[in-house]
């Protein structure tokens, strides 16, 4: 899998308006990182 490239998919929801989106992710992506996460974990604690 490809790595994300953070910055393009700020600018991408920055673009399409959707800053408190983006500001919730940033959010909940700090609080997985910091508790080491899967990424199956990752996405049940997004949803």
């Amino acid at each position: 899998m490809a790595p994300i490239d953070h910055d393009a998919v700020l600018a991408m929801l920055d673009r399409l308006k959707l800053t408190a989106i983006r500001d919730q992710l940033n959010t909940l992506l700090d609080e997985a990182a910091r508790s080491e996460m899967t990424l199956r974990e990752s996405l049940t604690f997004f949803v």
